[in-house]
C-alpha cells in the first residue's frame, strides 16, 4: 500500500513525459549531391536536452553504421559501410563524416534520437537520399544551321551536355528568359563512350524550336542563345546546383516590316452638288484672271 502513491506517481510522470515527447523533432541534415571521393558530413539535429539524451544511431539503407550511447565505454560503436570511411577525428555523438565517398555510397539515411528515463522513447529523423555525382568537365555544346534569320523565321537548334552522372538536365534560355518547355524537344540520355571509376557516364540532348516573331525585335538585333546544363533539374533548397554548366551563342535577326494592309485611295466626293459646286468656283476663278489680264493690256497699249 505504501508504495502504490510512489508507483502512481511514476506512471503520471511517464504520461507527461510521453505527452511532452510528442514535441520532440529529429532531422538529418545532409548534402543531397557528393562528388566522387569527396566528403560528407551527416549532422542529427534535435531539440532533447543533451544531458537527457541517451542514445543517437545513423543509418544507411536501414541498416546501422554508426551507434553512440552516453556512459558506454566505449560510447561508440561503428558498423560496415561500403563506399566510404568513417572519419574517426571528426566522430561525434551527433555527426559522422563520410570520406572518399564511391558511388555505392549513395543511398538512404536516415538518424534516430532516444532517451531512457523515466521511460524510453526514440524517435527517427525522415529519410535523406544521398548521390554520388560525376561533374561535367565541359559546357553543353549548341549546333545551329543559320546563324543569321529573320524575324518571321523559326529559331531551330540542338544542344548536348558533356558526359557525367547522374545525366544532367537541359534548360533553354533566350536573351536570359526561360524558353517555355512547349516550344523544346527532349531527346532523352544515352550512354557516353567513358565511364568513370566504373561508373557508366550519360548524355543528355534537346532541340529548340522557338518562333522570332514572339519577341520584341529592334533592326538588326542580336538575340542570346543560351543552353543551361545542371545536376539536378532544380537548385536544391539552400545548396543551389550539385553542378552547373552553360554555353551562350548569338544569332542576328533581321527584322521585317509587315506589308500594308492596303494600298492608299483617292477619295472623291459623292455629293453632285458639292462636285457642280466646284466646277463653279472654277470657272469664276477663270474669268477673273481673264479680266485682270484683259485690264493689264489696255493700261499698257495707252
Amino acid at each position: 500500500m505504501r508504495g502504490r502513491p510512489l508507483l502512481l506517481l511514476l506512471l503520471l510522470s511517464g504520461l507527461v513525459l510521453v505527452a511532452g515527447m510528442a514535441d520532440v523533432w529529429v532531422d538529418l541534415h545532409s548534402p543531397r549531391f557528393v562528388v566522387h571521393h569527396h566528403s560528407a558530413t551527416l549532422r542529427c539535429d534535435h531539440n532533447i536536452d543533451p544531458q537527457a539524451l541517451y542514445k543517437v544511431v545513423f543509418f544507411k539503407n536501414a541498416q546501422r553504421i554508426m551507434k553512440y550511447v552516453r556512459e558506454r565505454d566505449p560510447p561508440f560503436e561503428l558498423y560496415n559501410i561500403t563506399g566510404a570511411e568513417i572519419n574517426l577525428m571528426k566522430l561525434t555523438p551527433t555527426s559522422i563524416t563520410l570520406d572518399k565517398m564511391d558511388f555505392t555510397a549513395s543511398g538512404s539515411y536516415a538518424c534516430e534520437v532516444a532517451i531512457e528515463t523515466p521511460l524510453f522513447y526514440s524517435k527517427v529523423s525522415r529519410i535523406h537520399e544521398l548521390t554520388v555525382i560525376v561533374r561535367q568537365k565541359f559546357r553543353p555544346k549548341i549546333k545551329i544551321k543559320h546563324k543569321k534569320l529573320t524575324s518571321t523565321e523559326y529559331l531551330d537548334a540542338t544542344c548536348q551536355s558533356t558526359p557525367a552522372h547522374p545525366p544532367p538536365h537541359l534548360t533553354w534560355f533566350i536573351n536570359n528568359e526561360k524558353v517555355d518547355e512547349r516550344l523544346t524537344i527532349p531527346h532523352g540520355t544515352t550512354t557516353a563512350h567513358r565511364a568513370h571509376h566504373g561508373m557508366q557516364l550519360s548524355v543528355t540532348s534537346s532541340s529548340l524550336h522557338f518562333p522570332l516573331s514572339s519577341l520584341t525585335l529592334f533592326p538588326n538585333q542580336t538575340v542570346d542563345i543560351t543552353c543551361l546544363s545542371t545536376i539536378p533539374s532544380y537548385p536544391s533548397n539552400g545548396e543551389g546546383f550539385a553542378d552547373v554548366q552553360n554555353h551562350t551563342i548569338s544569332v542576328n535577326v533581321v527584322r521585317i516590316e509587315p506589308a500594308p494592309t492596303q494600298l492608299p485611295v483617292k477619295i472623291i466626293s459623292s455629293d453632285p452638288n458639292l462636285s457642280a459646286q466646284r466646277k463653279i468656283d472654277r470657272m469664276l476663278i477663270a474669268l477673273l484672271l481673264f479680266a485682270c489680264h484683259f485690264i493689264s493690256e489696255s493700261i499698257n497699249s495707252v
